[in-house]
Protein backbone atom coordinates (compact mmCIF):
# COMPACT_ATOMS: atom_id res chain seq x y z
CA UNK A 1 0.00 0.00 0.00
CA UNK A 2 1.25 3.40 -0.68
CA UNK A 3 -0.56 5.02 2.10
CA UNK A 4 1.50 5.83 4.97
CA UNK A 5 -0.02 3.74 7.28
CA UNK A 6 1.47 5.61 10.64
CA UNK A 7 0.12 8.56 9.51
CA UNK A 8 -3.39 6.90 9.09
CA UNK A 9 -2.87 4.75 12.25
CA UNK A 10 -2.26 8.12 14.49
CA UNK A 11 -5.25 9.89 12.88
CA UNK A 12 -7.67 6.30 13.87
CA UNK A 13 -5.99 6.68 17.58
CA UNK A 14 -6.45 10.69 17.84
CA UNK A 15 -10.00 10.79 16.46
CA UNK A 16 -10.91 7.97 19.05
CA UNK A 17 -11.85 5.48 15.71
CA UNK A 18 -8.93 2.79 16.84
CA UNK A 19 -10.98 -0.03 16.37
CA UNK A 20 -10.42 0.74 12.92
CA UNK A 21 -7.20 -0.33 13.24
CA UNK A 22 -7.53 -3.80 13.39
CA UNK A 23 -8.61 -3.87 10.48
CA UNK A 24 -6.13 -1.73 8.32
CA UNK A 25 -3.55 -4.62 9.60
CA UNK A 26 -6.25 -7.31 8.56
CA UNK A 27 -6.03 -6.16 5.17
CA UNK A 28 -2.31 -5.77 4.54
CA UNK A 29 -1.71 -8.98 5.70
CA UNK A 30 -4.66 -10.08 3.37
CA UNK A 31 -3.13 -7.85 0.41
CA UNK A 32 0.21 -9.85 0.84
CA UNK A 33 -1.60 -13.39 0.45
CA UNK A 34 -3.73 -12.13 -2.56
CA UNK A 35 -0.15 -10.97 -3.50
CA UNK A 36 1.90 -14.03 -3.34
CA UNK A 37 -1.16 -15.87 -4.63
CA UNK A 38 -0.55 -13.72 -8.04
CA UNK A 39 3.40 -14.07 -7.96
CA UNK A 40 2.84 -17.86 -7.60
CA UNK A 41 0.06 -18.40 -10.13
CA UNK A 42 2.38 -16.18 -12.71
CA UNK A 43 5.83 -18.34 -12.20
CA UNK A 44 4.52 -21.84 -11.25
CA UNK A 45 2.55 -21.48 -14.71
CA UNK A 46 5.53 -20.31 -16.15
CA UNK A 47 7.82 -22.81 -14.78
CA UNK A 48 5.08 -25.59 -16.62
CA UNK A 49 4.90 -23.81 -19.68
CA UNK A 50 9.20 -23.81 -19.56
CA UNK A 51 9.29 -27.51 -18.72
CA UNK A 52 6.81 -28.37 -21.07
CA UNK A 53 9.15 -26.88 -24.03
CA UNK A 54 11.93 -28.71 -22.56
CA UNK A 55 10.55 -32.10 -22.64
CA UNK A 56 9.63 -31.25 -26.28
CA UNK A 57 13.14 -30.86 -27.12
CA UNK A 58 14.58 -33.59 -25.34
CA UNK A 59 12.00 -36.07 -27.18
CA UNK A 60 12.43 -34.12 -30.61
CA UNK A 61 15.97 -34.54 -30.15
CA UNK A 62 16.06 -37.91 -28.99
CA UNK A 63 14.09 -39.27 -31.92
CA UNK A 64 16.60 -37.52 -34.39
CA UNK A 65 19.42 -39.16 -33.18
CA UNK A 66 18.00 -42.59 -32.13
CA UNK A 67 15.38 -42.79 -34.99
CA UNK A 68 12.64 -43.70 -32.43
CA UNK A 69 11.30 -42.22 -29.71
CA UNK A 70 8.70 -42.87 -26.73
CA UNK A 71 7.54 -41.28 -23.45
CA UNK A 72 4.86 -41.32 -20.71
CA UNK A 73 3.79 -39.90 -17.44
CA UNK A 74 7.19 -39.79 -16.40
CA UNK A 75 8.32 -37.04 -18.61
CA UNK A 76 4.90 -35.08 -17.75
CA UNK A 77 5.03 -35.17 -14.34
CA UNK A 78 8.39 -33.13 -14.24
CA UNK A 79 6.00 -30.27 -13.94
CA UNK A 80 5.29 -31.20 -10.86
CA UNK A 81 6.04 -29.19 -7.97
CA UNK A 82 8.03 -29.99 -4.13
CA UNK A 83 7.13 -28.22 -1.61
CA UNK A 84 9.09 -29.00 1.71
CA UNK A 85 9.28 -32.44 0.20
CA UNK A 86 5.36 -33.06 -0.90
CA UNK A 87 5.35 -33.69 -4.80
CA UNK A 88 1.95 -31.65 -5.95
CA UNK A 89 0.58 -31.71 -9.34
CA UNK A 90 1.03 -28.03 -10.56
CA UNK A 91 -2.40 -28.36 -12.35
CA UNK A 92 -3.79 -28.94 -8.78
CA UNK A 93 -1.78 -26.33 -7.52
CA UNK A 94 -2.92 -23.78 -10.16
CA UNK A 95 -6.19 -24.33 -9.11
CA UNK A 96 -6.15 -23.47 -6.23
CA UNK A 97 -4.24 -20.67 -5.79
CA UNK A 98 -6.33 -19.17 -8.47
CA UNK A 99 -9.61 -19.56 -6.04
CA UNK A 100 -7.51 -18.63 -3.13
CA UNK A 101 -6.14 -15.23 -4.87
CA UNK A 102 -10.43 -14.44 -5.44
CA UNK A 103 -10.93 -15.56 -2.05
CA UNK A 104 -8.04 -13.08 -0.50
CA UNK A 105 -9.13 -10.69 -3.10
CA UNK A 106 -12.47 -10.50 -2.21
CA UNK A 107 -11.73 -10.52 1.73
CA UNK A 108 -9.46 -7.38 1.17
CA UNK A 109 -12.29 -5.17 -0.36
CA UNK A 110 -14.42 -6.21 2.44
CA UNK A 111 -12.17 -5.51 5.24
CA UNK A 112 -11.50 -1.98 3.54
CA UNK A 113 -15.13 -1.05 3.51
CA UNK A 114 -15.40 -2.43 7.17
CA UNK A 115 -12.56 -0.02 7.46
CA UNK A 116 -14.96 2.93 6.42
CA UNK A 117 -17.38 1.79 8.20
CA UNK A 118 -15.14 1.80 11.56
CA UNK A 119 -13.43 4.67 11.27
CA UNK A 120 -16.25 7.15 9.66
CA UNK A 121 -19.26 5.99 11.44
CA UNK A 122 -17.66 5.54 14.79
CA UNK A 123 -20.96 4.25 17.30
CA UNK A 124 -23.24 4.82 14.18
CA UNK A 125 -21.06 1.74 12.63
CA UNK A 126 -22.90 -1.27 11.46
CA UNK A 127 -22.36 -4.73 13.03
CA UNK A 128 -19.60 -6.25 11.78
CA UNK A 129 -21.67 -9.51 10.87
CA UNK A 130 -23.56 -7.28 8.71
CA UNK A 131 -24.55 -8.21 4.96
CA UNK A 132 -23.90 -6.01 2.36
CA UNK A 133 -21.92 -3.66 3.90
CA UNK A 134 -20.93 -1.65 0.41
CA UNK A 135 -24.71 -1.02 -0.32
CA UNK A 136 -25.36 0.19 3.45
CA UNK A 137 -22.37 2.76 3.38
CA UNK A 138 -23.60 4.20 0.20
CA UNK A 139 -26.58 4.77 1.86
CA UNK A 140 -25.55 5.70 5.74
CA UNK A 141 -23.07 8.83 5.12
CA UNK A 142 -25.03 10.88 2.73
CA UNK A 143 -26.09 13.28 5.53
CA UNK A 144 -22.42 15.05 5.26
CA UNK A 145 -21.20 17.01 2.50
CA UNK A 146 -17.54 16.28 3.26
CA UNK A 147 -18.22 12.74 2.34
CA UNK A 148 -19.23 13.26 -1.07
CA UNK A 149 -15.46 12.15 -2.76
CA UNK A 150 -15.61 8.95 -0.76
CA UNK A 151 -19.14 8.09 -1.69
CA UNK A 152 -18.49 8.82 -4.76
CA UNK A 153 -15.26 6.15 -4.83
CA UNK A 154 -17.07 3.51 -3.09
CA UNK A 155 -20.24 3.98 -5.79
CA UNK A 156 -17.65 3.68 -8.90
CA UNK A 157 -16.44 0.62 -7.24
CA UNK A 158 -19.76 -0.58 -6.92
CA UNK A 159 -20.25 -0.45 -10.36
CA UNK A 160 -17.09 -1.34 -11.74
CA UNK A 161 -17.20 -4.57 -14.10
CA UNK A 162 -13.76 -6.13 -12.33
CA UNK A 163 -15.14 -5.29 -8.53
CA UNK A 164 -18.49 -7.21 -10.25
CA UNK A 165 -16.48 -10.12 -12.11
CA UNK A 166 -14.08 -10.68 -8.73
CA UNK A 167 -17.02 -10.97 -6.59
CA UNK A 168 -19.19 -13.05 -8.93
CA UNK A 169 -16.33 -15.46 -9.49
CA UNK A 170 -15.85 -16.06 -5.69
CA UNK A 171 -19.78 -16.43 -4.97
CA UNK A 172 -19.87 -18.56 -8.07
CA UNK A 173 -17.07 -21.34 -6.55
CA UNK A 174 -18.21 -20.84 -3.44
CA UNK A 175 -22.24 -21.15 -3.61
CA UNK A 176 -22.61 -23.29 -7.24
CA UNK A 177 -19.51 -25.06 -6.69
CA UNK A 178 -18.49 -25.55 -9.90
CA UNK A 179 -14.44 -24.90 -11.11
CA UNK A 180 -14.57 -22.49 -13.69
CA UNK A 181 -10.88 -23.45 -14.62
CA UNK A 182 -8.90 -25.07 -17.88
CA UNK A 183 -5.70 -25.56 -18.03
CA UNK A 184 -4.53 -27.68 -21.27
CA UNK A 185 -1.01 -27.46 -22.86
CA UNK A 186 -0.48 -29.31 -26.22
CA UNK A 187 2.87 -31.11 -26.28
CA UNK A 188 4.66 -32.78 -29.54
CA UNK A 189 1.67 -31.75 -31.99
CA UNK A 190 0.19 -28.61 -31.56
CA UNK A 191 0.91 -25.14 -29.96
CA UNK A 192 -2.15 -24.55 -27.52
CA UNK A 193 -0.99 -23.04 -24.24
CA UNK A 194 -4.51 -22.68 -22.66
CA UNK A 195 -5.04 -21.37 -18.48
CA UNK A 196 -8.60 -20.29 -18.76
CA UNK A 197 -11.46 -18.89 -16.16
CA UNK A 198 -14.26 -20.43 -17.80
CA UNK A 199 -17.43 -18.55 -18.72
CA UNK A 200 -20.21 -18.65 -16.25
CA UNK A 201 -23.64 -16.66 -15.49
CA UNK A 202 -24.08 -15.78 -11.80
CA UNK A 203 -27.03 -13.77 -10.62
CA UNK A 204 -28.72 -13.12 -14.23
CA UNK A 205 -24.94 -11.73 -15.66
CA UNK A 206 -23.12 -13.69 -18.35
CA UNK A 207 -19.23 -13.56 -17.84
CA UNK A 208 -16.75 -14.58 -20.36
CA UNK A 209 -14.04 -16.46 -20.63
CA UNK A 210 -11.01 -14.69 -19.29
CA UNK A 211 -7.17 -15.73 -19.55
CA UNK A 212 -6.34 -16.85 -16.15
CA UNK A 213 -3.11 -15.24 -15.29
CA UNK A 214 -4.05 -12.05 -17.26
CA UNK A 215 -7.14 -11.28 -15.08
CA UNK A 216 -5.58 -11.69 -11.85
CA UNK A 217 -3.00 -9.36 -13.22
CA UNK A 218 -5.77 -6.87 -13.76
CA UNK A 219 -7.79 -7.81 -10.81
CA UNK A 220 -4.69 -7.76 -8.20
CA UNK A 221 -3.33 -4.20 -9.75
CA UNK A 222 -7.75 -3.30 -9.38
CA UNK A 223 -7.63 -3.97 -5.55
CA UNK A 224 -4.53 -2.78 -4.68
CA UNK A 225 -5.17 0.77 -6.40
CA UNK A 226 -9.24 0.73 -5.24
CA UNK A 227 -7.45 0.09 -1.20
CA UNK A 228 -5.14 3.16 -1.75
CA UNK A 229 -7.11 5.48 -3.16
CA UNK A 230 -9.87 4.86 -0.66
CA UNK A 231 -7.42 4.74 2.28
CA UNK A 232 -6.61 7.86 1.34
CA UNK A 233 -9.72 9.46 1.82
CA UNK A 234 -10.70 7.71 4.73
CA UNK A 235 -7.42 9.59 5.71
CA UNK A 236 -9.01 13.11 5.27
CA UNK A 237 -12.38 12.69 6.43
CA UNK A 238 -11.58 10.30 10.00
CA UNK A 239 -11.81 14.01 11.74
CA UNK A 240 -15.47 13.99 10.49
CA UNK A 241 -16.45 10.60 12.21
CA UNK A 242 -20.48 10.82 12.13
CA UNK A 243 -20.12 9.82 16.20
CA UNK A 244 -17.33 9.23 18.32
CA UNK A 245 -19.00 11.17 21.37
CA UNK A 246 -19.33 8.25 23.48
CA UNK A 247 -15.80 6.96 23.59
CA UNK A 248 -13.28 7.92 26.26
CA UNK A 249 -9.76 7.28 26.24
CA UNK A 250 -8.57 9.52 28.55
CA UNK A 251 -8.16 7.46 31.93
CA UNK A 252 -6.30 8.07 35.27
CA UNK A 253 -5.25 5.24 37.53
CA UNK A 254 -4.12 5.45 41.10
CA UNK A 255 -2.02 1.80 42.26
CA UNK A 256 -1.56 1.86 46.01
CA UNK A 257 0.87 -0.79 47.53
CA UNK A 258 1.71 -1.65 51.17
CA UNK A 259 4.61 -2.37 52.68
CA UNK A 260 4.64 -5.91 54.97
CA UNK A 261 8.13 -7.72 55.72
CA UNK A 262 9.60 -5.93 53.15
CA UNK A 263 7.52 -6.75 50.63
CA UNK A 264 5.56 -4.44 48.13
CA UNK A 265 2.08 -5.47 48.64
CA UNK A 266 -0.72 -4.66 46.32
CA UNK A 267 -3.32 -2.51 48.74
CA UNK A 268 -5.87 -1.42 45.41
CA UNK A 269 -5.97 0.05 41.81
CA UNK A 270 -8.46 2.33 41.00
CA UNK A 271 -9.51 3.77 37.50
CA UNK A 272 -10.79 7.39 36.88
CA UNK A 273 -12.38 9.57 34.41
CA UNK A 274 -11.92 13.37 34.83
CA UNK A 275 -14.95 15.65 34.20
CA UNK A 276 -15.21 19.40 33.62
CA UNK A 277 -18.14 20.24 35.75
CA UNK A 278 -20.84 17.33 36.38
CA UNK A 279 -21.96 14.23 34.97
CA UNK A 280 -24.13 15.95 32.18
CA UNK A 281 -20.31 16.04 30.93
CA UNK A 282 -20.46 12.30 29.97
CA UNK A 283 -23.18 10.47 27.96
CA UNK A 284 -25.09 8.03 29.90
CA UNK A 285 -23.52 5.11 28.10
CA UNK A 286 -19.77 5.36 27.38
CA UNK A 287 -17.33 3.08 25.35
CA UNK A 288 -13.71 3.01 27.08
CA UNK A 289 -10.37 2.01 26.04
CA UNK A 290 -7.33 3.86 27.26
CA UNK A 291 -5.10 5.31 25.11
CA UNK A 292 -2.41 8.10 24.86
CA UNK A 293 -0.02 8.91 22.03
CA UNK A 294 3.15 10.01 22.79
CA UNK A 295 5.05 12.96 21.71
CA UNK A 296 7.44 10.74 19.29
CA UNK A 297 3.59 9.22 17.18
CA UNK A 298 3.95 5.91 19.86
CA UNK A 299 0.55 4.50 20.45
CA UNK A 300 -0.11 2.84 23.73
CA UNK A 301 -3.82 1.66 24.39
CA UNK A 302 -5.11 -1.84 26.27
CA UNK A 303 -8.15 -4.02 26.35
CA UNK A 304 -9.78 -2.43 29.50
CA UNK A 305 -11.00 -5.55 31.53
CA UNK A 306 -11.87 -3.99 34.92
CA UNK A 307 -15.64 -3.46 35.59
CA UNK A 308 -15.48 -0.06 37.68
CA UNK A 309 -14.41 3.52 36.93
CA UNK A 310 -14.61 6.23 39.40
CA UNK A 311 -15.78 9.89 38.08
CA UNK A 312 -14.67 12.89 39.54
CA UNK A 313 -14.29 16.42 38.33
CA UNK A 314 -10.65 17.60 37.30
CA UNK A 315 -7.92 19.06 39.98
CA UNK A 316 -10.41 17.70 42.79
CA UNK A 317 -9.05 14.62 45.24
CA UNK A 318 -9.62 10.74 44.79
CA UNK A 319 -12.40 11.20 47.54
CA UNK A 320 -14.43 13.67 46.09
CA UNK A 321 -16.24 11.06 43.68
CA UNK A 322 -19.23 12.13 41.94
CA UNK A 323 -20.38 9.28 39.95
CA UNK A 324 -18.74 5.43 38.20
CA UNK A 325 -18.94 3.69 35.15
CA UNK A 326 -20.50 0.04 35.33
CA UNK A 327 -18.77 -2.31 32.45
CA UNK A 328 -22.24 -2.63 30.75
CA UNK A 329 -20.83 -5.62 28.36
CA UNK A 330 -18.81 -7.92 29.87
CA UNK A 331 -15.23 -8.84 29.09
CA UNK A 332 -16.20 -12.20 26.52
CA UNK A 333 -16.55 -9.81 23.45
CA UNK A 334 -14.10 -8.56 20.83
CA UNK A 335 -15.31 -4.62 21.08
CA UNK A 336 -12.40 -2.81 21.50
CA UNK A 337 -14.32 -0.03 23.49
CA UNK A 338 -15.82 -1.58 26.49
CA UNK A 339 -19.49 -0.11 27.11
CA UNK A 340 -19.83 1.05 30.75
CA UNK A 341 -23.24 2.92 32.58
CA UNK A 342 -22.59 6.30 34.29
CA UNK A 343 -24.87 6.67 37.28
CA UNK A 344 -24.04 8.75 40.36
CA UNK A 345 -22.60 7.85 43.41
CA UNK A 346 -21.22 9.10 46.60
CA UNK A 347 -17.55 9.27 48.01
CA UNK A 348 -18.27 6.38 50.59
CA UNK A 349 -18.85 3.96 47.97
CA UNK A 350 -15.18 4.89 46.79
CA UNK A 351 -14.08 3.81 50.17
CA UNK A 352 -15.84 1.09 50.21
CA UNK A 353 -14.28 -0.32 47.07
CA UNK A 354 -10.77 0.32 47.99
CA UNK A 355 -11.06 -1.44 51.16
CA UNK A 356 -12.54 -4.28 49.85
CA UNK A 357 -10.87 -4.37 46.97
CA UNK A 358 -9.00 -7.51 47.66
CA UNK A 359 -11.94 -9.18 48.84
CA UNK A 360 -13.32 -8.88 45.29
CA UNK A 361 -10.37 -8.84 43.17
CA UNK A 362 -8.12 -11.35 45.02
CA UNK A 363 -8.75 -14.17 42.92
CA UNK A 364 -8.85 -12.29 38.93
CA UNK A 365 -5.93 -11.77 37.66
CA UNK A 366 -5.86 -8.21 35.34
CA UNK A 367 -3.36 -6.56 33.77
CA UNK A 368 -3.20 -2.76 32.47
CA UNK A 369 -1.05 -0.74 30.09
CA UNK A 370 0.53 2.07 32.40
CA UNK A 371 2.14 3.56 29.18
CA UNK A 372 -1.73 4.06 27.64
CA UNK A 373 -2.78 5.92 31.35
CA UNK A 374 -1.88 9.13 33.15
CA UNK A 375 -1.73 8.35 36.99
CA UNK A 376 0.05 7.71 39.92
CA UNK A 377 1.68 4.93 42.13
CA UNK A 378 2.26 5.00 45.55
CA UNK A 379 4.02 3.15 48.07
CA UNK A 380 2.77 3.22 52.18
CA UNK A 381 4.43 1.83 55.22
CA UNK A 382 2.09 0.75 57.07
CA UNK A 383 2.73 1.01 61.13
Amino acid sequence: MAIDLSVLKNTLAEHKVYDAWQYVESLRETLGYMNVSHEMLKAVYSHRIDTLRDVEQEIFSKAVSEGRVSFGTSELDRTDLNIGGFIIDDIVFLKKTSMEFFHYARVSMEVLFQIVNAALLGDAAFDVDDKGLLRKLLREPTEKPEFATLLSLMDATKDELKYQYLTAFDNYIKHIKTILITISNSILIGNKNVFMFNEFCYDGTFYSSENAIDKISELNEYVLLTVDTILCEVLVQTPNCFDNTQRIQSIRFRQVFHEESGKQLLQYISFFIEVETDLTDLPQEIKVMPLIIKPNGEIYSFDFKFDKIFIKKKHTSETEIIGCALLKNGIETNEFYRVFEVRPCEPIEYMLYTSNFLKVYANKKYTFNYHAMEGEILSLTLN
